[in-house]
């Protein structure tokens, strides 16, 4: 029995041992394939045409708040073109593209990118989520709390990707978010000081609750670009929101517009204009040209403006109603030719009359 019991005793420290001292992965230098969840234990500096680190299919890789710096070019991290990943909590510099996929350029590519608290600065391309070709298409890619600092691209969403931002900052960048034949989503977020913060080209974005201070341009769509942006504010950009060209459909609902140059251009746009406010804007609402079906400017306030609403040139597709402008020192609403909803007013403006195209009290 005794010997029995000193067996047993051993057999069980034994396995305790084994369960103890797991086998661990080699720390991962410039040039890894990386085929299981990790963790970075160093920063690294890669200077090789390679990609830094080249990731598997259901991978996890954390930076653990390290640095992968690159030499100007090349791709930081390569992603599969199938399978999910996710990256998290590091920075990105130095780089053609921080993030970007694998795989032929003609063939499609599936799964999900998941990035989290990663930063990329000084880079072409912060995080590459398109296609490589027409009707390739992109993987899906949801970006939350990173930041885009000194980059040619902060996003790029081109042919048929779906971009999913949040709680993210973009900043000095030639273009914030670039949405191309592709969907993107935008919450929580911040542009600052960018040539354009967000451009789509035959594509939509929809924008909520972030803010654009500084920029160039805030949201410019392109030929048969749209947007739909609510709750969100635009302060000291050039042109807040640029819908000069053929826009499909601009939905501005619930904005703020303070010191813009211009806060909203428009082109032969379709859609509503409702329920924002605009201050101290150089211009208002601003029209060059008309409708293509139905463009309705209802219920906004605008204060203190240069031209509170003009349209240049407009038919019976464009209607105005419910609209208050008061003491801008230019125009209060000057839309001849418009559909006329009632309800608007215009006090203390600078040119007479008051409303031209319109009737207001």
């Amino acid at each position: 029995m005794r010997t029995t019991s000193v067996l047993a005793t051993a057999a069980l420290v034994g396995t305790a041992v084994l369960v103890a001292t797991p086998a661990s992965a080699a720390p991962l230098v410039c040039g890894s394939t990386v085929t299981v969840s990790t963790s970075l234990t160093t920063d690294l500096t890669c200077t090789g045409p390679a990609p830094a680190l080249t990731l598997g299919a259901g991978v996890t890789l954390n930076l653990k708040g390290h640095t992968v710096s690159g030499p100007g070019t090349g791709v930081g991290i390569l992603v599969p073109q199938d399978g999910d990943v996710v990256i998290r909590n590091g920075t990105l510099t130095g780089w053609s593209a921080g993030v970007d996929t694998g795989g032929p350029v003609d063939e499609p590519r599936t799964g999900t990118v998941a990035v989290d608290r990663l930063t990329v600065t000084d880079s072409g391309t912060g995080v590459d989520a398109s296609g490589e070709l027409p009707f390739s298409g992109g993987k899906a890619t949801t970006v939350t709390r990173s930041r885009f600092e000194r980059v040619g691209t902060g996003i790029d969403a081109s042919w048929f990707a779906d971009v999913w931002v949040s709680a993210s900052t973009f900043s000095d960048a030639t273009v914030g978010l670039r949405v191309d034949t592709s969907f993107a989503d935008v919450s929580g977020s911040t542009f600052r000081r960018n040539g354009t913060a967000i451009a789509a080209t035959e594509g939509a974005v929809d924008v909520h609750g972030s803010s654009f201070v500084d920029n160039t341009a805030g949201v410019r769509l392109f030929f048969m670009g749209a947007a739909t942006v609510d709750a969100s504010t635009f302060r000291g950009n050039d042109v807040a929101v640029d819908a000069g060209g053929f826009v499909p459909q601009l939905v501005l609902t619930g904005n703020t517009f303070t010191t813009n140059t211009e806060a909203v251009e428009l082109g032969d746009v379709d859609g509503t204009i409702s329920s924002n406010v605009f201050r101290r804007n150089g211009s208002g609402v601003h029209g060059q040209s008309t409708a293509t079906t139905s463009l309705v400017v209802q219920g906004n306030v605008l204060h203190r403006n240069g031209d509170a609403i003009v349209f240049d040139a407009a038919d019976a597709n464009t209607s105005l109603g419910g609209n208050t402008a008061t003491r801008n020192s230019g125009w209060g609403i000057y839309a001849p030719g418009v559909t006329d909803l009632g309800g608007n007013a215009a006090s203390g403006n600078g040119n007479s009359p008051q409303c031209v195209g319109v009737s207001c009290s």
